[in-house]
């Protein structure tokens, strides 16, 4: 009982210790994901559980009077949401199409269209409280999203690629399972725990955060050592496309919505950059080229390196506020 009672605290504090590196440990982990990529053949079937778990840390994290505040005012949330799922994918869609990437690369210009369509990933605001931004807000906007997404994404697939890879209905069914069984655990786990003690962990559930981010890294490298050794130009401007869209959806998003606080534009534009391109694969990766495989996988890097060299800026702004 003494061993196991040591072995647990040694456990929630290596957990605290390694939720309070925070974005630092995003970072690492994605290369950690890149040095063991046989481990993507047994994380993979995990990956849909993996989603659900950062969502359920999300609402963990989340402040409750902060988010009533926004449900009761939901003006912000709505633009913003109407910003993510409809103006950017309509902007991006259309530069793509005149900018003749369809014609160059189909495959590519398919999963960029849907790369654009899609959600912000569900971690989203597990991302918004490691770099000290308004989980509150991230959360509202990313909820409200998943519920537009049913229509707008299979929107933008009809209008840009000619066809939908996904039935509304069945889009709709999962978004809500996702989001509701996650809310409906954290709610009971809230209620069996109380509020203070959930507070009090916000550390370790920041670690668990960080492992369940590994574990998705992990099944999106897989293909990452092959591609970089076949062709390391194509790679390295893979690379600089994913980051250059990720930092334009970012940028644009903080110019929009400027005058809402420079910590809240900063909060949706990582909800603007950061797609949830792991649901595209999840739903329809089957079906779709190695290439967008690996677009996917190159994808995650400035998800998982950005937060780092974002976080001091969304910090200082957010203390200002």
């Amino acid at each position: 009982m003494l061993f196991l009672m040591l072995f647990l605290g040694k456990l929630h504090a290596a957990l605290a210790w390694l939720g309070r590196q925070g974005t630092r440990a995003l970072a690492v982990s994605i290369f950690l994901g890149l040095a063991v990529p046989a481990l993507a053949a047994y994380v993979k079937p995990y990956l849909g559980a993996t989603v659900f778990v950062l969502l359920l840390f999300s609402y963990l994290r989340t402040d409750r009077s902060a988010l009533r505040r926004y449900i009761r005012s939901p003006g912000l949330t709505v633009i913003a949401s109407l910003w993510v799922m409809v103006v950017l994918p309509l902007l991006f869609g259309t530069i793509y199409a005149v900018a003749g990437i369809r014609e160059v690369s189909p495959p590519l210009f398919t999963i960029m269209i849907l790369q654009s369509a899609i959600t912000p990933i569900t971690s989203a605001a597990a991302f918004a409280a490691l770099m000290g931004l308004d989980v509150a807000l991230s959360l509202a906007v990313l909820v409200l999203s998943n519920a537009l997404s049913p229509l707008t994404t299979v929107a933008f697939s009809y209008l840009f690629l000619g066809t939908s890879l996904f039935s509304p209905l069945d889009l709709g069914l999962r978004l809500f399972a996702l989001f509701g069984g996650a809310g409906a655990i954290a709610y009971g786990i809230e209620r069996l725990a109380g509020r203070e003690r959930i507070e009090r962990q916000k550390d370790v559930i920041d670690g668990l955060n960080v492992i369940a981010v590994f574990v998705f890294a992990v099944a999106a490298m897989e293909s990452v050592p092959r591609h970089v050794l076949t062709d390391p130009p194509f790679a390295l401007e893979l690379f600089a496309l994913t980051v250059a869209l990720t930092l334009v959806s970012i940028g644009a998003s903080m110019l929009v919505f400027w005058r809402a606080g420079r910590d809240r534009g900063l909060a949706i534009g990582v909800l603007a950059g950061f797609r949830n391109i792991g649901a595209i694969m999840a739903v329809v990766g089957a079906t779709l080229p190695d290439l967008a495989w690996f677009y996917f996988a190159m994808a995650q890097f400035p998800i998982f390196l950005l937060p780092a060299v974002l976080q001091p800026m969304a910090r200082r702004w957010a203390e200002k506020r």
